[in-house]
């Protein structure tokens, strides 16, 4: 029961052989627990080595890492469905952005990709939305790009439709540099691109721009703008059509009663103003249309160029659209060959081919000079006719009646009486006396 030698050991304070026999196993079991633990690695990358160089293990199925790249992916960035965006703009005013699926595009990017996106502003009072197939949304910069079947929608006027468009909340803007469709109840345009500036209120159309209504076609292959808030419209180098006419300018800026309809009131031309109508070209420096009379009105440099060869002008004018009128006023002369004629008010009926003049008429031509308190030159035939009060003069001889025919072909005029009506005159003798040498 009692182990002698250890009581003896206590006692004696010699040495323990059990003690000693332990320690030895311990040290030796240390030693080989040291030479496993340096030993196994060795052997593991040894064994590795062979097997690649023996086997060549094929990895071209091998797709744990890529499935660990993918979950490491997964867990690194969130996805989200059906997230709400409110986004601050220069106005005060919140902007809405939706998606039915939200993913983290870079991990602390704060870029996000889109599906189905769509987003709701305001103007002041009206609400404009944009929506998608694809989008990124830059949280940072407050960026948004919309790709694939891009629509908008002004306010349920206009319908805006492209294939990529960008918008910046931060500074109010968007811009996009595909084509883009625009279509309202009565009116629509096209243009290669565009820019739109929410704080200016103005919509840009750039590059090959059309717009029409039933009434009305302008295209520009520069620059037109639209401003919503104002119901406005500019245009560079415009060319307007309506029915057989055509408007150009260097500048059209064209007030609409809604963007509904495109429907013109007003309009506005700046710089080489030019109309065509019936084979004439009508030049002035501005003009202006009014949509309710149908008036076109012409100020400084007038200038009617026609095919049959003469040539109108005056300081100011009117276009009649609608019963094809021109009505020439300040100034008025009429030019065809070497013969002119002068008035203060000139009507020319486009229908008729004929000229009216009102107030003090008189005709130059190289066999002398014709006036009379009116006229009507007749285009075709290429005579102006004279009434009232009719004067002839030719080398200081004059010779009075009640009506004249001034002949543009042949350079020269002549009296005709009414019935029973006379004819007077004061004749120079000296020009009687040639005559009869």
């Amino acid at each position: 029961m009692f182990e002698i030698n250890k009581i003896d050991h206590f006692f004696s304070n010699e040495k323990n052989p059990f003690e000693e026999e332990e320690r030895f196993f311990v040290t030796k079991r240390m030693k080989v627990v040291r030479f496993l633990k340096l030993f196994l690695p060795c052997l593991t990358a040894l064994l590795l080595g062979l097997g690649i160089v023996l086997f060549e293990f094929d990895t071209t199925n091998d797709t744990s890492l890529l499935i660990k790249e993918q979950e490491k992916v997964y867990f690194e960035k969130f996805q989200m469905n059906n997230p709400v965006f409110e986004v601050t703009e220069k106005d005060n005013r919140f902007s809405i952005i939706k998606a039915s699926k939200v993913e983290e595009a870079f991990k602390g990017k704060k870029i996000y990709n889109l599906t189905t996106p769509d987003a709701i502003m305001y103007d002041k009072d009206k609400v404009i939305t944009l929506a998608s197939e694809l989008g990124i949304y830059n949280q940072d910069k407050t960026i948004l790009e919309l790709k694939n079947k891009v629509i908008s929608n002004y306010n349920e006027q206009m319908k805006i439709n492209t294939n990529s468009a960008t918008y910046i909340f931060s500074e109010e803007r968007g811009f996009g540099n595909e084509k883009i469709f625009g279509t309202s109840p009565k009116g629509n345009f096209v243009a290669n691109s565009f820019i739109y500036d929410k704080k200016g209120g103005k919509f840009d159309l750039i590059g090959n721009v059309v717009l029409s209504n039933n009434d009305i076609k302008l295209e520009t292959p520069d620059k037109a703008s639209l401003f919503f808030n104002d119901n406005k419209f500019e245009a560079i180098n415009p060319t307007t059509t309506k029915g057989q006419d055509v408007l150009k300018a260097d500048l059209l800026v064209a007030h609409f009663k809604d963007l509904k309809n495109f429907e013109i009131e007003r309009a506005t031309t700046f710089g080489n103003t030019k109309i065509y109508t019936n084979n004439k070209i009508a030049l002035s420096q501005n003009g202006e249309y009014d949509a309710s009379t149908g008036l076109i009105k012409l100020f400084n440099n007038v200038k009617i160029i026609d095919e049959n060869g003469y040539i109108a002008t005056a300081d100011n004018g009117v276009y009649d659209s609608t019963n094809k009128q021109f009505i020439l006023t300040d100034n008025v002369e009429i030019t065809k060959d070497s013969s002119k004629i002068l008035t203060p008010k000139a009507i020319y009926f486009q229908n008729k081919e004929e000229f009216f003049f009102y107030d003090d008429v008189k005709v130059i031509q190289e066999e002398g000079t014709a006036s009379a308190q009116s006229g009507v030159y007749y285009v075709k035939q290429n005579i102006a006719e004279l009434k009232g009060n009719v004067v002839l003069t030719k080398d200081g001889n004059t010779v009075k009646g009640d009506k004249a025919i001034s002949n543009f072909n042949t350079s020269k005029s002549k009296l005709i009486a009414k019935s029973g009506g006379r004819i007077s005159g004061k004749l120079i003798e000296s020009s009687l006396n040639s005559k009869k040498d």
